[in-house]
């Protein structure tokens, strides 16, 4: 296996599988939607933001999408693990895991001081980010009027 930037072209086909699999991700939060897709992830690839794939036999596997972070809150540069995803035949063999710690070394090489991701309530991958050292920051709350 082998970890790299996206080209163009695959970057344009992970948007639209970055948008497919928004339902398994986000533990079924948010409906897999391209048009909910592009209107998320459009934004952050034109401002820096950036596709790492793992391929094996010239077949995409996984990819992390890392840029940086726009919470106007933070006072030290901080990256953004925006997406990871592991095809369901990979997983369990440390392909997430190699795509997250290249991500990282790649954030740190460009002077991030700091690293954020999302990850819903649920979701498996919360264990490896947390053996990664990743730690719980803050809870998003809510609660539906309808």
């Amino acid at each position: 296996m082998k970890i790299r930037r996206a080209n163009i072209a695959e970057t344009n086909e992970l948007l639209q599988l970055t948008s497919n699999v928004m339902g398994e991700s986000s533990m079924g939060y948010v409906q897999s939607d391209i048009n909910i897709g592009y209107n998320v992830f459009s934004p952050l690839l034109n401002n820096g933001a950036y596709y790492l794939i793992a391929v094996k036999d010239h077949w995409i596997i996984g990819w992390v999408l890392i840029g940086p972070d726009f919470n106007p809150i933070h006072t030290e540069k901080t990256g953004s693990i925006l997406s990871i995803y592991v095809f369901p035949d990979y997983r369990n063999e440390g392909v997430g895991k190699q795509l997250m710690m290249r991500a990282l070394k790649e954030l740190q090489q460009q002077n991030y001081r700091k690293v954020h991701l999302n990850v819903y309530t649920g979701n498996p991958a919360k264990i490896l980010y947390e053996k990664l050292g990743f730690h719980d920051v803050s809870t998003v709350m809510e609660i539906n009027l309808n």
